[in-house]
Order: C-alpha cells, then structure tokens, then sequence
C-alpha cells in the first residue's frame, strides 16, 4: 500500500512568458549596473534561501525560525575561506557542507522535540551561533565582522548568482516532484497515517532539513560574495523571520513562490524605506491581506487569475 499525498500547487508560467522573464532578469539589471544591479543580486540571493526554506515550510509543514544560521555559517565560511585564498569553486561548497553539518548536529533535538518546540530549538541554536559570532573575535571579528573582495566583477557575481537560483529551483522542483518529495507531502499531511504506512518519518524530516540547509548555507556564501563583509547580524534571529515572511508573501508550495516574495520585498525595502521608515508597516498589510484572502500567496493569486 502506497502514500497517495494530494499533488502540490505548482502553478506554471506559459514558456513563453517564463523565457521573457529570464530574459529580463539577465539583461535589464546589466544594462542599469549601478545600484540596480547590486540590487538585483541582493534578491536572488535571498530568492536562493527562500526556495530552500520552502521545501520545510511548504512542502514538509515544518517551520523553523533558526534558519538564518545556515545563511551566517555559509557567510562566514566564505569569508574565511576567501581570505585564506581559496578558489570560489571550492568556497561555495565548502559554505554548503558547514551549513549543512551544523543541521546534520542540531536537527535531531530539534525534530523530536516537533511542534512548537522545534520553532523554539532552531531558534536557541541560531541566537548562540550569533552569540559565538560576536565573542570569538579572533576568528570571526567580532562586532566588526569579516570583510574580503570577491575578485569578480558586479556582472559576473550577478551571473554566478543567478546561475546558482536557476540550479537551486531546477533541483528542488526535481525533488519536490520525485517520490522523496510525494513522502514529505504525506507527512505534512498526515504524519501519523504515514507512518503506520511504514514510512521512516523521523530519516525523511531529517534529510529535508539538510537539504534546505545546503541551500540556505550557499545562499549566505554568495550573500557574502556579494557585500564583501560578514557580521554577527547576519546571524540575527529577525533575519530568520524576514526569510519566512519573504515565503509566505509570495506562496508557500510553490518554490517560484518565495522567489517572487524575496524580490518583492527586497524592493519594497529599498525602494520605499527611501521616504518613510514604516516601509515594514506596508509589507504587513500586504502579507495580512494575503492571508485574509486566503490566497495562499502572490503567486497563488496569479495562477487563480491566469486559470479563470
């Protein structure tokens, strides 16, 4: 007997319309440079971790609020292989194996505690990892942080992130779509009907989590890339809640979802925090206008629309 889970929400582009917005993601940001290209690069790194923290949020019902320590592990781990003179080629996966041995160590507490508790758990280990990143100023600076340059142009950094989006969302679709992924659904839905099916709940959970946090730890790698500079901040729990809201804000179970949250917020901030400092205020009306519409997301709302 076999786990018949109720297929995801994944609602797609015309190919059309998908190629004409890869086609204006590459070039429009190349063409402005400047700011708008710093800009851009800034959003997908973000889009990059909300896609992964999708596959927990949306996919596995799990929510987690100490994700951010993936991000500042691949960060500083960037940083210090950079500056020992590392290649970029190896520093990217060097950034993803810590964040992911960091969850591979803190996860099972976490997950067997569940619920409520596993929000908490990631949370406590997330505010020491900060606490650890302000006080060994010998290897991370301290308050000061890490600064490096990253050797390439804004262009090719640009290119390398946006290269590294497009492999996330391929390999994660892939395995969303994959028998892996049906068994997560499962569990989101019923957790108790699988596992009295026989399903290894417990391993499968576990290996969500390393997976996301993989991603998220590559994400924070190229983040740092970008700005040239990690700090203790980078580990600050906030950071947590702004990666989850950029998730619900574009739909969760989608994964172009939380790319489409993470560029629209990542705007709204710098756009809008330019002429009032409540530019927060208006990514909360929007997102709890989401919620009372039960849209389930802005890209939930566009396929609605695009179906009728």
């Amino acid at each position: 007997m076999t786990v018949q889970a109720a297929p995801a929400v994944r609602p797609g582009l015309p190919r059309a319309g998908l190629t004409l917005g890869a086609a204006v993601l590459l070039i429009v940001p190349l063409l402005l440079g400047g700011y708008p290209l710093y800009l851009a690069t800034e959003a997908l790194c973000w889009a990059m971790a909300a896609a992964a923290l999708d596959l927990l949020v949306g996919y596995l019902g799990l929510t987690p609020l100490g994700h951010i320590a993936m991000w500042g592990l691949g960060g500083y781990t960037a940083a210090l292989l950079m500056r020992a003179g590392v290649p970029l080629a190896l520093v990217l996966p060097g950034a993803a194996l810590i964040a992911t041995l960091y969850s591979a160590l803190t996860a099972p507490l976490a997950l067997r505690a569940g619920g409520i508790f596993f929000l908490m758990i990631t949370l406590a280990f997330a505010q020491m990892m900060q606490a650890l990143a302000e006080k060994w100023s010998a290897v991370t600076g301290g308050t000061d942080g890490l600064t490096f340059k990253s050797g390439l142009p804004d262009w090719g950094l640009y290119l390398t992130v946006l290269g590294a989006l497009a492999l996330t969302l391929f390999l994660l679709t892939r395995l969303t779509r994959s028998p892996f992924g049906r068994v997560l659904e499962a569990i989101r839905q019923n957790e108790t009907r699988a596992r009295a099916l026989g399903y290894p709940v417990f391993a499968y959970k576990y290996g969500a989590v390393l997976i996301a946090s993989a991603f998220i730890g590559l994400a924070g790698a190229l983040g740092a890339y970008h700005r040239g500079i990690v700090t203790p901040t980078d580990l600050f729990w906030l950071q947590s809640a702004v990666l989850l809201i950029m998730v619900l804000l574009g739909g969760a179970r989608s994964l172009w979802g939380p790319v489409i949250g993470a560029v629209l917020y990542t705007l709204l901030q710098a756009l809008v925090s330019s002429h009032t400092d409540l530019w927060a205020g208006l990514v909360g009306l929007l997102l709890i206008a989401l919620v009372l519409s039960g849209s389930g997301g802005l890209w939930a709302l566009f396929a609605r629309r695009r179906k009728a």
